[in-house]
């Protein structure tokens, strides 16, 4: 009997950003989400409703794309890789450099577009139907163990997060238990990639974020973690909180007092999404040592350090190619666009969420983004109104002396204007036409990891 292949969805981290990295190095345009007419219909429709309507559609839709929990036990760790390869397969090559590591959206695929180089993700996510109707965390836990055993037993070389945000992703962890597979070792595909796609001599990235979350440890290779990030602070979703429980009101759930797991005791760990595990790290260096390639370990604390290195990196490139950029394009968690920020020459400034922690980035930066020239923002669509979602206008405000282009939803209807999901870098395309093309170089590992270094002490970046 054939198995099934249990593959991730398209916007998830990892395929996000291998498909926008291998479209930049190909010169072709990408598009996260691709809608038929029909579909676009649907969602224009839906979006003249109210918030509520969609968000039970998107949640059925989700549900019925997931898989049921009984396919746990045909989830294969290596077609999840060979996936990823696949994006790669029509580039020439060889490449001077590959990165591999934490799958930080914007930051990682910007990156990789300096560089030239393509990108091999630590983490895999899958989706299976049945989470929480009431918030509740125990049906939710009791679920995620029950995905773990097969899982683990099947493919040895992972751990296993089970992640739960009833906050951030409550219409979601209502329907759908997430699963997020990290390696702890460099595996025999991605060695043969390095090997037959890697130049000898060639360098190897380690893209290292030291991101950290109180998580819940089940078994050695499984743990449970609650919350997301953004602008609440870890150790207020396991407690509670009044504004906590106000957003549950809010969205109509009965569930108060934060989210515990009694029988455990939470342990600081690398973050869900952003975090690093360190064991690939050693083993990709071991390999880089073993093979003769050049290694470099950017090592960051913050999933916005790396961001701030990408922007840094393309100001870099417009500055040795003596051209000017016309702008900063922000953009925020699946939206972003590597190809267009090079050909644009605009600065890229990656936001993981549109979140307070985000807007508190974005002012740190401004002395930064190019003087007197636009900020083009995608915001954000989603169907999440939490106490730390930051207003369209605050965004607009925190950038004030540079003209404000808004690429995403309008203020009326932001953040869950559906229409703009296919719609804000089909206006970044549009504006990116008028922007005088340009001869843009390549950064080495090197110049790349001197710039990381240049940023000790400012952002937190930690020597290797």
């Amino acid at each position: 009997m054939n198995r099934r292949i249990l593959a991730e969805s398209p916007e998830s981290a990892s395929p996000a950003i291998t498909r926008a990295v291998a479209a930049a190095l190909s010169g072709t345009p990408f598009d996260l989400f691709v809608f038929k007419s029909w579909e676009k219909a649907i969602l224009r429709s839906l979006g003249l409703l109210p918030p509520s309507v969609g968000r039970a559609v998107a949640a059925w839709d989700a549900a019925r794309k997931a898989f049921e929990p009984e396919a746990a036990d045909e989830l294969d760790l290596d077609q999840l890789i060979q996936a990823r390869l696949e994006d790669y397969r029509e580039l020439s090559g060889p490449f001077d450099a590959v990165v591999l590591g934490a799958a930080l959206g914007g930051a990682a695929a910007h990156l990789c577009a300096a560089l030239r180089a393509p990108f091999l993700p630590q983490p895999f996510v899958l989706s299976f139907r049945g989470g929480s109707r009431a918030d509740d965390i125990l049906p939710h836990f009791e679920r995620a163990r029950g995905l773990a055993e097969p899982i683990l037993r099947n493919n040895p070389g992972v751990l296993l997060i089970s992640h739960f945000d009833p906050l951030h992703d409550g219409w979601l962890t209502r329907r759908i238990n997430h699963v997020r597979l990290k390696l702890l070792h460099l595996p025999a595909a991605y060695q043969e990639f390095l090997r037959e796609r890697l130049k000898p001599g060639g360098a190897i990235i380690d893209l290292d974020c030291q991101a950290v979350w109180p998580q819940y440890v089940l078994e050695p290779r499984h743990v449970y973690q609650v919350g997301g990030w953004g602008g609440i602070p870890a150790r207020e979703y396991i407690e509670g909180s009044e504004r906590i429980d106000e957003a549950l009101a809010s969205a109509r759930s009965r569930h108060r007092g934060g989210w515990r797991l009694e029988q455990f005791q939470p342990v600081e760990r690398p973050e869900s999404e952003w975090g690093s595990e360190k064991e690939l790290g050693l083993s990709l260096e071991e390999f880089a040592a073993r093979h003769g390639y050049r290694f470099h370990r950017i090592s960051f604390r913050q999933p916005t350090d790396f961001s701030r290195l990408a922007f840094e990196a393309h100001l870099e490139l417009f500055r040795r190619a003596s051209v000017e950029p016309t702008g900063a394009l922000v953009e925020i968690f699946t939206h972003y666009e590597p190809s267009l920020a090079i050909a644009a020459r605009l600065a890229p400034l990656w936001l993981v969420f549109h979140t307070t922690d985000g807007l508190e980035f974005l002012g740190s930066m401004a002395d930064r983004l190019p003087a007197g020239k636009p900020v083009l923002f995608s915001g954000l669509v989603t169907f999440s109104r939490t106490p730390d979602v930051v207003p369209l206008e605050t965004w607009e405000r925190s950038v004030a002396g540079h003209p404000w282009i808004n690429l995403g939803p309008p203020a009326d209807r932001y953040p869950a204007d559906l229409p703009s999901l296919w719609r804000w870098v089909a206006r970044l395309r549009a504006w990116a036409r008028d922007a005088a093309p340009s001869a843009i170089g390549v950064l080495t590992a090197e110049e790349l990891a001197t710039l990381a270094e240049g940023m000790v002490g400012t952002t937190g970046c930690i020597p290797s």
